[in-house]
């Protein structure tokens, strides 16, 4: 395997042409009815409420349940996210590290986990109070569907949320049903568990338990991973019900780092420079619960309320001489709650949801030189964020070919950090902003419609972001912190279009264009430590489609595709290391791709009991940092899968296989932004297998 593709050479953008070619040219072959009606399915994430994607003036992809699981190795949402467009999730082949997530560009310069993007499971919080969003605890075994939406709408959630990632645990049918389920596949990888759900004397619940280990693509990337997910739904009384949730993650994971270019062509499964040397790590214990308590006042209103608590203690050890442990506690909880209301004005329906969400985390930072047990403690802070935010909004239908949203969010974040030892404490900063959001769409037809949606939204820097300053990144000397860090302001537009283009397939559309004033980046970086400032503008403009297509002979098709163009549009500096650099205007914004592909051709037998699917997927080139002098760039991969069910009396068998990157390309599938030591590049596997089996008995 060679990579040719590690450097800043531009490399033409393969668009999967065999399974794009095959689409393409079935598709006037189309004379049968569509099975499924991808417009008609629900989403809750734009008006809060459940109502069609079509009914919807914003952008948004939901990711079924047959798509989570059949052929799938559920095990990470980067799986998931590929189906949509505008969504790029790139793997890092490293359990250490979260899944570098962006939306539309934004949260593309992440360090580690996610921010710019809202996510939410089961109704609670994967984002924090200050905007870091942790992915490691959804369990993709119990998951039922995943709703991504990006544009304008998402504004409505907030601080951080440049997009909307909302996933949804399944709920039992009606008796019991218990599957236990396996997999095995290349690089040592294992997953197992046991599934439980029913429904039973109103009692809903689902009950997971999973386990996944692997020996690692890379040197020094092995991962066991433990997932607990448990749902339990009731009611209360005829217009009461109530909502259970918990879910515990245990996770250790080796760290093996970034490699640079050399490193990568000389041998990419290596571990980065320091890796194995400092035995470089990651444990992570996170526990969780919270309920939704939703009561039915009347026939035109309905209240929902959501307490949440959950802790998480991460030990990471670093590659580093100094503070090369770190040592998080934190806490985290709040009450979110809303109160929808239906009614009319002069015969024209209208629908008002207002809400109030109170979050916050408390983390105690602690960081170690050297070893335990005779480790010293360098740093020791108490730090916080909280927010109190406040919503309205609301959908006129004035004719029945045009409706009407708008909507409004007050917000209000507090970050601060003191400090428990001889340290300064850094302080504290409040971050207020109005956001709001408005849009028209009007339909063409029954089954089509166009929109357009503005709206405006704002980041805060994380707690991370404010701990250091420039000058102690530069000189080691007194850390005074960054706690005025300005928040990132952004306005954005989007025009689209859904709708059916015969009866047998259906298109979204859209084209979008934000504009970010004072987004966050990175100013100073050196020896494993990072001080942010603000950039004084950046845009990210661009084209989502999705479509999909029923073919005849029990064929299925789906294409989703993203352009993207993301740039700083202001020059300023940076210090990396000691070099000052300067940012030019038209520089890309790293970390995320220049396009985007995902493609599938798919065969089911009439009564399901035999499946065959090709997918195709692409990604245009990626800069690494913010002067745009190493890039990784572009690449095309096939994967394979098939799937075979049978039933025997009560029991209901499922086997699956597949091969991902069929023809053994050779690629780099996640950078590490800006790292100060040029360790960028993140090797993404050669051609490898997955077998899977899993066992279904109704009781």
């Amino acid at each position: 395997m060679n990579y040719t593709a590690s450097f800043k050479a531009p490399v033409p953008f393969r668009l999967c042409a065999t399974t794009t070619a095959v689409l393409f040219c079935l598709l006037p072959l189309s004379s049968v009815e569509a099975q499924e009606n991808m417009l008609d399915e629900i989403a809750v994430s734009a008006s809060r409420t459940a109502e069609r994607i079509m009914d919807t003036a914003a952008s948004i992809s939901v990711v079924n349940t047959a798509q989570i699981h059949d052929g799938q190795a559920e095990q990470n949402l980067s799986e998931v996210l590929q189906r949509s467009p505008g969504i790029f999730a790139l793997n890092r082949q490293n359990y250490a590290q979260d899944l570098l997530i962006s939306s539309r560009g934004f949260g593309a310069n992440s360090t580690f986990g996610a921010r710019g993007i809202k996510i939410i499971v089961d109704g609670i919080p994967g984002t924090v109070a200050d905007g870091q969003s942790q992915i490691s605890h959804i369990d993709l075994a119990s998951a039922d569907h995943v709703e991504i939406m990006r544009g304008p709408f998402s504004s409505l959630y907030g601080n951080s949320a440049g997009g909307v990632i909302n996933v949804f645990t399944e709920s039992g049918k009606p008796g019991v049903q218990v599957t236990p389920y396996f997999s095995a596949g290349a690089n040592g990888q294992r997953k197992y568990g046991l599934k439980v759900a029913g429904e039973t004397d109103n009692i809903n619940y689902v009950l997971d338990d999973g386990s996944l280990h692997t020996d690692g693509y890379r040197a020094h990337s092995a991962a066991d991973r433990d997932n607990k997910n448990a749902k339990v739904a009731f009611k209360l009384a005829e217009d009461t019900s109530v909502t259970l949730v918990a879910n515990n993650l245990s996770l250790s994971a080796q760290d093996p780092l970034g490699l640079t270019a050399a490193q990568l062509q000389s041998n990419p499964r290596a571990a980065g420079t320091g890796a194995i040397a400092d035995n470089t790590r990651k444990t992570v214990e996170q526990t969780q619960g919270g309920m939704v308590l939703s009561q039915r006042i009347g026939s035109n209103d309905t209240v929902t309320i959501t307490p949440y608590y959950g802790e998480r203690h991460t030990i990471q050890y670093l590659a580093s001489a100094v503070n090369n442990e770190i040592n998080l506690h934190r806490t985290f909880d709040g009450v979110n709650s809303n109160w929808l209301h239906t009614t009319d004005i002069a015969g024209m329906p209208l629908k008002l949801v207002a809400g109030l969400e109170s979050n916050q985390n408390s983390d105690h930072r602690q960081t170690y030189s050297g070893l335990p047990p005779t480790a010293t403690v360098q740093q020791d802070y108490a730090m916080q964020a909280k927010n109190l935010d406040e919503y309205l909004q609301g959908e006129l239908r004035p004719t029945a070919q045009l409706a009407l949203t708008a909507g409004v969010r007050q917000s209000e974040t507090t970050l601060s950090a003191n400090s428990n030892n001889a340290l300064l404490s850094l302080g504290s900063h409040d971050y207020q902003a109005t956001t709001g959001m408005a849009s028209a769409q009007y339909y063409l037809s029954d089954n089509s419609n166009v929109y357009l949606s503005y709206g405006t939204g704002f980041d805060t820097p994380t707690l991370n972001q404010i701990l250091y300053s420039s000058n102690y990144v530069n000189s080691a000397g007194t850390n005074t912190g960054n706690i005025g860090l300005q928040a990132a302001r952004t306005r954005q537009l989007e025009i689209g279009y859904k709708g059916e283009i015969s009866s047998t397939a259906q298109v979204k559309v859209a084209l979008f264009d934000a504009e970010t004033r004072n987004d966050i980046v990175i100013a100073d970086s050196n020896s494993g430590k990072t001080s942010y400032m603000n950039a004084p503008q950046t845009r990210r403009q661009g084209l989502e489609l999705d479509a999909q297509w029923q073919l005849p002979h029990q064929f299925q098709a789906s294409v989703a595709y993203t352009r993207l163009n993301a740039t700083v549009t202001q020059t300023y500096s940076e210090k990396i290391g000691s070099t000052n650099t300067i940012i030019n205007s038209g520089n890309r914004i790293p970390g995320v791709p220049d396009q985007g592909l995902y493609t599938e051709l798919m065969w089911k037998k009439a009564d399901q009991s035999l499946e065959y699917a090709l997918e195709g997927r692409a990604a245009g080139s990626i800069a690494a940092n913010d002067v745009n002098q190493a890039s990784s760039a572009g690449y095309a991969i096939v994967n394979l899968r098939a799937i075979t069910r049978q039933k025997a009396g009560k029991w209901l068998f499922t086997e699956f296989a597949r091969v991902d990157n069929l023809f053994d390309r050779a690629y780099v599938g996640s950078v590490i932004v800006n790292q100060a030591s040029s360790q960028y590049y993140e090797s993404a596997p050669g051609r490898n297998w997955l077998l899977g089996i899993n066992a279904a008995y109704k009781f």
